[in-house]
């Protein structure tokens, strides 16, 4: 009876660990989305998404590549969906276009890769049935009509990029309390930075920070603007700018020739030799919006999807940079920061 009692409890025992590891694996995997209806009928044929991105740049890009290896993680393979991906090349009227035929094509959804994209997007799909995630726009209130943030309306949601003129200030006065002029960097024909120059030139004022603006027009000025700045502010600012993006290694050479720290939106630019700089998580941010669409295809309503919002950004540091410029960044700072070194 002993050896029967002894038996019974270990076999009680192997079930009970076997459960546990069972109920890991679980929470290891994403949780199945959120739906009221249900999900895709892959013999209807598979979701239709749309996916288009204005131009060519790595933070973009690399928002794109999470968003689709993120469908994967979901089991959202060419069986359950198909997508057609589209690149506008920089063109407004391309972007518009590539829209308009989506919606004639009727996708199901215009997953939509910056600001440009996204306004073209939301255009084409007024008074349609054609849903539109946006991916890092600036302003869904303004320029694409979300009148409610927690509960959209219409047929468009999505991820909104971080505007981090202010954190940025803020992390420059922590290398430099007694920072009192500054420069900004920029291609003004670059509408991807145009929100940040406004919030940035804004809060300046508010500080009481002179502000020297150095205009590219074009990749090959930046690094001449650089050195000119550097000869009058305390620290030079950029904001996410495919412009300066192609030319940053000159430009942070430029920056570094004339020791002054710089500081970028975007990891890239960090990576190629400026100092530091606040951004969104481009991944994530490409994981919350296939997360979004996955829902929808699951059938669950826009209206129950809030836009993500970001609540803070990421720093990206450059060590040898700072090294170089022999600065130094609290080490509470560093300790969370995402360090950037050069591609091999």
């Amino acid at each position: 009876m002993k050896r029967i009692a002894c038996a019974l409890l270990a076999l009680l025992m192997i079930a009970g660990i076997l459960a546990g590891c069972s109920k890991q694996k679980e929470e290891e995997t994403p949780s199945e989305p959120e739906a009221s209806h249900a999900p895709v009928n892959e013999a209807a044929g598979p979701y239709h998404i749309g996916l288009v991105q204005y131009m060519e740049y790595a933070p973009l890009d690399e928002a794109r590549e999470a968003f689709v290896n993120r469908l994967d993680e979901w089991g959202y393979d060419d069986g359950k969906v198909e997508i057609n991906y589209q690149n506008a090349g920089g063109n407004s009227d391309k972007a518009a276009e590539i829209c308009q035929k989506m919606v004639k094509d009727k996708v199901d959804v215009i997953v939509a890769i910056s600001t440009p994209a996204a306004k073209a997007a939301a255009k084409a799909a007024e008074g349609s049935q054609v849903k539109v995630v946006f991916l890092l726009a600036n302003d869904p209130q303004g320029e694409l009509g979300v009148e409610n943030l927690e509960q959209p309306q219409g047929n468009v949601t999505g991820v909104v990029d971080l505007v981090t003129a202010q954190a940025a200030l803020d992390l420059a006065a922590q290398v430099n309390p007694q920072l009192a002029s500054v420069g900004l960097l920029y291609d003004p024909g670059c509408t991807f930075g145009t929100a940040y120059v406004q919030a940035f030139k804004k809060v300046c004022e508010e500080r009481n920070i002179a502000v020297s603006e150095g205009q590219a027009a074009n990749s090959g000025e930046a690094a001449a603007q650089m050195a000119e700045l550097c000869k009058s502010v305390d620290a030079v600012f950029s904001p996410v700018d495919s412009t300066i993006s192609t030319a940053a290694a000159d430009t942070a050479k430029a920056a570094q020739e004339g020791h002054k720290p710089w500081y970028s939106c975007t990891e890239d630019v960090v990576r190629q030799g400026a100092l530091a700089g606040i951004s969104v998580d481009y991944a994530e941010a490409g994981n919350k919006a296939a997360d979004m669409t996955v829902q929808l295809a699951a059938g669950r309503p826009v209206r129950e999807l809030p836009v993500y919002t970001f609540s803070s950004g990421r720093v990206n540091v450059n060590q040898a940079v700072m090294s170089l410029l022999d600065v130094h960044l609290p080490e509470e700072v560093l300790e969370t920061a995402n360090y950037c070194e050069p591609k091999q």
